[in-house]
């Protein structure tokens, strides 16, 4: 486990003929947050540094490796270290849907050729905004790691790889979250859900659709606990503002998601003292 010092300047007097005082520290959880591709060897169980350079050269930060393959575990670990890519061993893939996104479970798979490409995004936050820390597609296949075939590039590699990228350039920030106070939906929808998240510096929006059919637009209210700012939030994928309107009982929020759509918002606490 990681700790991360923050260190709070505090205006602390100094007293007459002594030394200032020490600063308080605050010590901020931080959870490894990883986004990575199943490979299983080629041949199955033979790890081969090609294929963990066209991992990282992709932009994944990881690799997820079968338990059943211990025997190759060293080496794979010995590769993924001159690369600086993390090493998940897994007893097996578990599919990621929208029930087990909510579970809680730190480590989630992906089934790239069993999951449509549409839910993808909503997915993928909607675990993270659970706790999901470390995120892994899976090719489905028995060698190999599915990034590559005969006609070059899968569609899905470069959907994945975007997500990733979206993961793992905040992942600082993604990796000292915790869940934060529930947020009231009025009127309620089944295919919503909306996590508000902190930590020390900063709340955080998680909002997803799950419904992926046209005309499955969103359109509903959040209000959320007193307290929580109505200043403007920035979106973490595109750097758009968004406000919401003021309320003495709590901020209120008019959410409009599209088809499948994921949207995350931050805003700095220390901004709103």
């Amino acid at each position: 486990m990681i700790w991360l010092a923050a260190l709070l300047a505090l205006p602390l007097p100094v007293p007459a003929g002594g030394a200032p005082q020490v600063p308080v520290v605050v010590r901020q959880r931080m959870t490894p947050v990883h986004v990575g591709v199943w490979y299983r060897g080629l041949p199955s169980g033979v790890p081969r540094e090609a294929d963990l350079e066209g991992i990282r050269t992709l932009g994944f930060t990881a690799v997820t490796w079968p338990l059943q393959h211990v025997s190759g575990a060293e080496q794979l670990q010995r590769m993924a270290a001159r690369l600086g890519l993390a090493v998940i061993i897994r007893p097996e893939s578990v599919p990621l849907t929208f029930e087990h996104a909510v579970r809680g479970d730190t480590r989630v798979d992906l089934w790239v050729n069993r999951t449509p490409r549409a839910e993808w995004p909503s997915l993928v936050w909607r675990a993270i905004a659970y706790g999901a820390r470390t995120v892994s597609f899976d090719a489905g296949l028995s060698e190999g790691t599915g990034l590559w075939d005969v006609d070059g590039t899968p569609e899905w590699v470069p959907v994945a790889a975007a997500l990733a990228r979206q993961v793992t350039s905040n992942a600082g920030l993604v990796g000292s979250l915790g869940r934060a106070l529930p947020v009231a939906i009025d009127p309620p929808v089944d295919d919503l859900n909306l996590s508000l998240l902190e930590n020390v510096r900063s709340w955080v929006i998680v909002v997803t659709n799950r419904n992926t059919a046209e005309g499955g637009t969103i359109d509903t209210y959040a209000t959320f606990p007193e307290g929580v700012p109505a200043a403007e939030w920035l979106s973490l994928f595109d750097g758009a503002m968004m406000s919401m309107l003021y309320r003495p009982a709590g901020s209120r929020w008019h959410v409009r998601l599209g088809p499948g759509e994921a949207k995350v918002f931050v805003i700095d606490k220390r901004d709103q003292r």
